[in-house]
């Protein structure tokens, strides 16, 4: 999440790296920078210790999938609520149980349901930890959507999984290694976009000028989130 632009970002499908996320977000001048891998937290411990040499503030969470189908995104408040979507998470894996299409009370998190979810599944009530993630490319729905009336739950949920075509490239490369298929055979449904790229904080302002309420909100969903742990040599 950017101070000015406001922007959620997911590291994902692992193209590169947690320091590369970092370098490529304080290039951007973003203050805010989330990491939610799927279905996993193991960089995000050394997330926070490597933004510690970055003008940027941490976040961390997890992207909850079964399989590629994406349910919602957890982002931690503090330590405990890192606790909490850990057990969530682990509670699952361990009983290789899928995730249901509404996260369960996690009091010290917050909860993004993507705008297309949200459509979906057709949720119209939502706690006060939750809130409907919104991509420059849902825009145009969300301006003919009632969900437009809900200007208190709505915040950018903005993906950057690649930099360039070569990390596009390489993805590919993993999902059909991952599905034991030939490159050539990769469904698109089993990629991400290739345009999930960081968007300059320019385009991304212009791109919610529309919106003003939902930078707004996702600036104090950041602002809310500090986990902190005590890194020793």
């Amino acid at each position: 999440m950017y101070l000015n632009c406001h922007s959620y970002f997911s590291l994902r499908y692992g193209t590169f790296s947690e320091n590369d996320l970092l370098k490529l977000a304080a290039s951007n001048k973003s203050k805010f920078v989330a990491l939610t891998d799927i279905n996993n937290t193991s960089a995000c411990l050394n997330f926070l210790k490597q933004a510690k040499d970055y003008p940027v503030k941490p976040l961390v969470g997890i992207d909850f999938r079964n399989g590629v189908d994406q349910k919602y995104v957890v982002i931690a408040k503090d330590r405990d609520g890192f606790r909490q979507m850990n057990e969530h998470l682990s509670k699952h894996l361990h009983a290789k149980k899928n995730f249901d299409e509404k996260a369960p009370i996690l009091a010290n998190c917050y909860v993004i349901y993507p705008f297309k979810k949200v459509l979906k599944i057709n949720k119209t009530e939502f706690r006060e930890n939750e809130f409907i993630g919104v991509s420059v490319r849902d825009l145009n729905k969300l301006k003919f959507s009632e969900y437009r009336k809900l200007t208190s739950k709505l915040v950018v949920l903005q993906s950057v999984s690649f930099r360039s075509k070569k990390d596009f490239n390489a993805h590919r490369l993993l999902r059909a290694i991952d599905n034991n298929t030939l490159l050539s055979k990769l469904p698109v449904e089993e990629q991400a976009d290739p345009e999930d790229k960081m968007l300059s904080e320019e385009k991304l302002i212009e791109a919610f000028n529309e919106f003003p309420e939902i930078l707004s909100n996702t600036e104090a969903l950041a602002e809310n989130c500090n986990v902190e742990f005590t890194f020793s040599k």
